[in-house]
């Protein structure tokens, strides 16, 4: 299809798919024919009335100047857009390095005040258990001693042999 005719490039634009209609409607600023375009995206997906194109073509004409302007002022600076791109990396590495720092420096605190929470409870855990084994073998000590007076009042006569097997019976469950 050559395009010679404003009808050429209607009918052309009818033919496109509607995501690159919608690519183009997008960079409308590159575009040679930005009002058909326009009217081509309206046609098919919004309507708008002239006056809301011509509104929409002069905000993508001030974002064009806008962007002239800045690429203007970078080339009169001498500056490319990788030494934009360098400077902003640069800012963003800045900035999370230091985030990362004070992000360090509230685990490492964290760390110390667990690390002294855990020592005092490890302390007074081994205490408690070694409280606990020394009353194991005091009690196992006394008990012991308990069955051997048992034992002496079963020969004496003073307590049957019945009562002496319940008797030893529980004293051998709490060892």
């Amino acid at each position: 299809m050559e395009l010679k005719s404003e009808k050429s490039i209607k009918e052309y634009l009818k033919t496109l798919p509607d995501d690159t209609i919608i690519k183009y409607y997008l960079d409308v600023e590159y575009s040679p024919f930005p009002i058909l375009l326009i009217e081509e995206y309206t046609r098919r997906f919004k309507r708008k009335t002239k006056d809301e194109i011509i509104k929409d073509l002069k905000l993508q004409t001030r974002l064009a100047h806008k962007k002239t302007r800045e690429l203007g002022k970078m080339a009169k600076k001498h500056k490319l857009i990788d030494d934009v791109t360098r400077q902003k990396s640069e800012e963003i590495i800045k900035h999370a390095k230091k985030k990362g720092y004070t992000i360090s420096e509230k685990i490492a605190l964290k760390g110390s005040i667990l690390g002294s929470r855990l020592k005092k409870k490890t302390k007074s855990s081994i205490k408690s258990g070694l409280d606990v084994g020394k009353k194991l073998k005091t009690s196992s000590h006394k008990d012991l001693d308990l069955l051997k007076k048992l034992d002496d009042l079963q020969k004496a006569g003073i307590i049957t042999n019945k009562e002496f097997q319940e008797k030893k019976k529980k004293i051998l469950s709490k060892i």
